[in-house]
């Protein structure tokens, strides 16, 4: 079958040719309408899931997702505030491609590879006017019975804490548990509470709080890890090889 006759330098469709044009011309159609809607679809946001513990996130998140986002502009970034120790499980159960976390010793899975992101201590913090507050540094036995503001229990600073009292044949006065870091700052300016802190999070501009280093200090890795062998999606390796490639702090 024929479907178009060469006359005079020029092509002129058969009958045929004009009924496959006819069949043919929506198909045309919506091969462009697929075409915009692809066009739209890879312009959408597109979401990227990481888990942070809540006192890490205080200061990792501003650090590194500003210059995340900027660089990616059709990449939303969503923080699933967990504790170290459900931040791993997420993380190997892949609910979560990555998270940030605190390496301590040997506490990360083996089901995990990480990077190096910075360094942390824990440190404790108290409101300037206590007498403690002229201490250079503290031991557990200094704040045997002192009133104490703990993270929760899933909490890794929690768990190191309590470890450290238990060591030392002591059990701590653990008066408030929270994760808000806001609050946690809140009763120590106001109150005659202690509590342990990162750092990072022990700013200067804090005037009514002091914060002073730990007798056995309690040092720490910042990573970002995610599952080994894990089939990771374009944007959680995009965001691994972005953190990867910083300076390490």
């Amino acid at each position: 079958t024929s479907l178009f006759i060469r006359y005079n330098n020029q092509i002129i469709l058969t009958d045929e040719g004009h009924h496959l044009y006819k069949l043919a011309l929506p198909l045309l159609n919506n091969v462009n309408e697929i075409y915009e809607d692809m066009k739209s679809y890879v312009k959408k946001v597109s979401i990227l899931k990481i888990g942070v513990p809540p006192m890490l996130g205080s200061f990792i998140i501003p650090s590194i997702i500003d210059k995340f986002t900027e660089m990616n502009p059709n990449i939303q970034v969503q923080f699933i505030e967990v504790a170290s120790v459900a931040n791993q499980k997420a993380i190997i159960d892949e609910e979560l491609s990555c998270g940030f976390t605190i390496k301590y010793q040997n506490n990360i899975s083996p089901e995990l590879e990480y990077v190096k992101v910075g360094t942390t201590s824990l440190l404790f913090a108290i409101n300037k006017s206590n007498s403690l507050a002229k201490k250079k540094e503290i031991a557990i036995t200094d704040i045997s019975n002192f009133p104490l503001i703990l993270m929760k229990e899933d909490s890794l600073q929690s768990s190191l804490i309590q470890k450290e009292f238990t060591k030392n044949g002591l059990t701590p006065n653990i008066k408030i548990r929270t994760n808000q870091l806001y609050t946690i700052k809140e009763l120590l300016s106001s109150n005659k509470l202690g509590a342990f802190l990162f750092t990072q999070v022990c700013k200067s501009n804090d005037k009514d709080i002091v914060s002073i280093p730990l007798a056995n200090p309690l040092d720490f890795d910042i990573v970002l890890a995610w599952r080994k062998n894990s089939l990771l999606n374009e944007i959680a390796k995009q965001f691994i090889e972005f953190v990867a490639s910083l300076p390490m702090k």
